[in-house]
């Protein structure tokens, strides 16, 4: 027989009592060191949260997708940044203005053909433990520095409770998602949902911080990207852009 801890744990790993020998008493420990001697994996139940993150990157493997990689000047980037006006701050101001002067990257394939919308609405992978999420600053273009820096915290705060809302999480155009302050150099992302790219930022090297442009080149060709690259690497030397964001 098993005492509970020990049917407990049977329960959670799916296994039946008919794998043991009858006529003894079966512990906890007993349980666990069958589980270790017989490399038995604890079965998860996906979440909804995991089962749509498989879909997301399901649809966004079929993509088809070819990569930019280039770095951005990050002295005035990092001269403008503080703990308020943080650098992700900057970074969304600076793809949002990029975003503006390049229709092609405000611009999203539906079923009926290509929908340009008219403001630059910008996914940002925020992590919460083990947990990516994706809120879209809508319209982040028309927003003040009060209300950008605002709606920034406001989905901080939510993506670390847990309680961001699933429409939160749509009607963007183009994603961010920055690894830099782990130390990654440089990496590739996936193009989130719809979107018809992403930037991966890295770390900061010598001045430089590395973007690796994920774009869907039925979307965006080779010469858009390169040129909305070019755009970025401007406005971020450009000390008016920053004084004129104040």
């Amino acid at each position: 027989y098993f005492t509970k801890k020990a049917l407990r744990i049977l329960s959670e790993y799916g296994l039946s009592t008919d794998l043991f020998e009858k006529g003894r008493k079966y512990s906890e420990s007993d349980i666990v060191n069958y589980i270790k001697k017989h490399n038995i994996p604890l079965p998860e139940k996906l979440s909804r949260m995991q089962k749509n993150i498989i879909t997301t990157v399901t649809a966004a493997a079929q993509k088809p997708v070819y990569h930019i990689y280039d770095h951005i000047d990050s002295r005035l980037l990092n001269a403008y940044a503080d703990d308020k006006y943080t650098l992700t701050f900057w970074l969304i101001k600076l793809f949002a203005e990029a975003i503006m002067q390049h229709e092609v990257f405000r611009t999203t394939l539906g079923s009926n053909g290509m929908q340009v919308w008219p403001n630059a609405s910008l996914s940002v992978a925020m992590a919460n433990k083990s947990a990516l999420y994706m809120p879209v600053f809508k319209a982040c273009d028309t927003m003040s520095i009060e209300t950008l820096y605002e709606t920034l915290k406001n989905f901080k705060a939510s993506v670390k409770e847990g309680r961001i809302l699933s429409e939160e999480m749509k009607g963007s155009t183009f994603a961010i998602s920055n690894l830099g302050m782990t130390g990654i150099e440089r990496f590739d992302a996936m193009i989130n949902g719809n979107d018809c790219g992403i930037a991966a930022i890295g770390a900061e090297k010598e001045g430089k911080i590395s973007a690796t442009l994920t774009l869907d080149h039925r979307i965006v060709n080779g010469w858009q990207g390169a040129v909305f690259m070019q755009t970025l690497k401007t406005l971020a030397e450009d000390p008016l852009f920053f004084k004129d964001s104040e």
